[in-house]
């Protein structure tokens, strides 16, 4: 049996919507982004929401639309290269990684208590695999040290989930999601920034359109004389989501909860499967009943044996991740030590999770598990 680790719940209702706008030729940026972007706000039931075309963009425009001086932003060991790489984008910051809880694998609050400092500018927790950091301790934390810092949520793994009663995104002063082909929900590519500061609105939307004030749909569609004159404010950056993507991410966020109330029944699944087997370590999570999971990562004391056995019986794994402070790049510019991050990380084993993952397969997961 062959068990991949991620696939896409694409198909016919996405063709369909994709066709629509073949029809109409606009594909670029457009009515169906504005139309996804709303629809976004609904779900979330946040002010703004504006898409792009990665996460990593979103991530990006979150760290320049403050305008921060020099200082540090706060990073987890343990997260996709791209929270840490955008703060190289901006020359006047520098990352500072923060170390991460063993049981799951977001920031560790002690860790972080000890690292902010007068010289942060902001933290951006990852709610790792979908599991909800701590948001309380973080403000509270801030709040104890008096400081102005901001907090930049990575939801890249969460969508749909919550922390008491509210969206993950929605929490801080910015949230970013990602759309790229493995994740909760796809646009092929994609990402979407939120907050509910409308008073950045604009300015958000000029950097996500290289700087200038009316972007090519909203030229279009007005009934100003001169509609096609625009100004170029400022520095901005070839960010935008297009029709293509928003097309698909319509269809998509209707399929959202289903797709979430799926992977909790898997995770149970593998919870009540392999929690009592010797050397394996199923994950804790903060409320798998509200939770929006990417990731269901267990950990195994002969991780990369583990990883080769199942390969072998097709079942395809990851690791997700090795510590950024592991890496040449890093070890180069931010060297720092992360104790938990560089134990914890070698028992990291990330299984098949997906909409489309039957009761036979998980069966078949779980008993290759048990056979190793």
């Amino acid at each position: 049996m062959k068990v991949p680790l991620f696939k896409p719940f694409v198909g016919d209702d996405e063709l369909s919507s994709l066709k629509e706008i073949f029809k109409t030729g606009w594909i670029g940026l457009g009515p169906r982004t504005a139309e996804f972007e709303k629809r976004f706000e609904d779900y979330l039931d946040v002010e703004v929401c504006i898409g792009t075309n990665s996460a990593t963009s979103a991530l990006d425009l979150s760290l320049k639309i403050f305008n921060f001086d020099q200082g540090e932003i706060l990073v987890p060991g343990i997260t996709f290269a791209s929270t840490a790489q955008v703060v190289d984008y901006s020359p006047q910051l520098s990352v500072k990684f923060v170390d991460v809880d063993q049981e799951t694998l977001c920031m560790d609050m002690k860790d972080l208590e000890s690292k902010i400092s007068k010289n942060t500018r902001a933290i951006m927790p990852v709610h790792m695999g979908g599991h909800a950091c701590d948001m309380d301790k973080i403000f509270k934390i801030i709040e104890a040290k008096s400081l102005d810092v901001k907090v930049i949520e990575d939801c890249a793994h969460c969508l749909g989930g919550e922390y008491k009663g509210k969206k993950l995104g929605t929490i801080g002063d910015i949230g970013c999601f990602s759309f790229e082909a493995k994740k909760n929900i796809t646009t092929g590519d994609g990402g979407m920034l939120v907050t509910s500061h409308k008073s950045i609105e604009s300015k958000l939307r000029r950097l996500r359109w290289v700087g200038m004030n009316k972007d090519t749909w909203k030229r279009i569609s007005t009934k100003e004389s001169y509609s096609w004159y625009y100004d170029i404010d400022e520095l901005g950056y070839k960010y935008n989501m297009n029709d293509i993507m928003a097309s698909m991410g319509i269809v998509q966020l209707k399929k959202l909860d289903k797709i979430n109330e799926k992977k909790r029944y898997i995770m149970k699944k593998y919870n009540e499967g392999l929690s009592s087997v010797k050397g394996i370590s199923v994950p804790k999570y903060y409320d798998l009943e509200t939770g929006a999971h990417w990731l269901y990562i267990i950990k195994a004391e002969k991780r990369d044996e583990l990883v080769d056995f199942l390969a072998k019986k097709g079942i395809t794994t990851g690791v997700h991740y090795m510590p950024l402070n592991l890496h040449p790049y890093y070890k180069r510019n931010y060297p720092t030590s992360l104790p938990v991050s560089e134990k914890v990380w070698l028992k990291l084993i990330s299984l098949p999770l997906f909409f489309e993952l039957t009761d036979e397969m998980i069966d078949y997961v779980i008993d290759t598990i048990k056979e190793f």
